[in-house]
């Protein structure tokens, strides 16, 4: 197949929609296994306390009971990333596939799509995922700021967030006091973070593309709008 018959800009964007679909798959994926891994608790915006019965201080290990943040949060990071990049960006993936394969017969066949829609749609993604990261950043911040300050507490030094996930790190749900799996967590979300961020920006990068088509397809039709002037119609009469 001859990919230079292809209009370059359509095969861009159809790439980008297909690294948006896997971005938010990524993105769903890790934060619901970290849920489930928690028991359905969602440790974003949430605390931890490790003065109760269950504190124990050993070799440097401390365990201490886990209150969740509110639930709905993790559920709109996850439906979010779900509807806008998974289903939306596979809606718009197989849009632009269609007309990419139309651009090897059609000359300037990106100026027959519905612009102006696709642009307000792709700024409205930009938003609602730009919302997501920020709600998974400063969740995830949250966390580990109450953890470090719980260590603190215990007279456990940790140099990050990271080391809660060794074997010394043992947490319990505060509503059974079941222990939970905890050895990938801030792995798993540091993923869906960086994939959050690097999904809202090729949103945006979506949506200067799409300015630069306008532009240019107004750029277009006044170049074939040539009016007559006065002296033009004197020529003719």
């Amino acid at each position: 197949m001859d990919w230079m018959h292809f209009e370059g800009w359509l095969l861009l964007q159809t790439s980008l929609y297909f690294i948006i679909l896997a971005c938010g798959l990524t993105i769903s994926i890790s934060s619901g296994l970290v849920r489930q891994d928690f028991g359905g608790t969602c440790v974003l915006y949430g605390e931890a306390n490790c003065s109760g019965a269950n504190t124990n201080v050993t070799s440097g290990g401390i365990s201490c009971i886990v209150y969740g943040g509110e639930v709905s949060i993790c559920t709109f990071i996850t439906a979010v990333n779900l509807l806008i990049s998974v289903f939306f960006g596979t809606v718009m993936c197989v849009y632009h596939l269609y007309y990419l394969i139309r651009s090897r017969t059609l000359i300037r066949v990106v100026y027959q799509m519905w612009l102006k829609v696709l642009l307000a749609s792709s700024v409205v993604s930009t938003f609602v995922t730009l919302v997501s990261a920020c709600t998974l950043t400063v969740g995830l911040s949250h966390w580990c700021n109450a953890v470090k300050s719980t260590a603190d507490q215990e007279k456990v030094s940790i140099s990050s967030c990271s080391a809660t996930q060794n074997s010394n790190w043992l947490w319990y749900q505060s509503r059974s006091e079941q222990p939970v799996k905890h050895d990938q967590y801030y792995d798993r979300y540091t993923i869906a973070e960086t994939s959050c961020w690097i999904c809202m920006c090729l949103w945006l990068l979506q949506c200067a593309i799409y300015i630069r088509h306008l532009v240019k397809n107004r750029l277009m039709q006044r170049s074939f709008q040539d009016p007559f002037t006065n002296d033009d119609l004197d020529t003719f009469t």
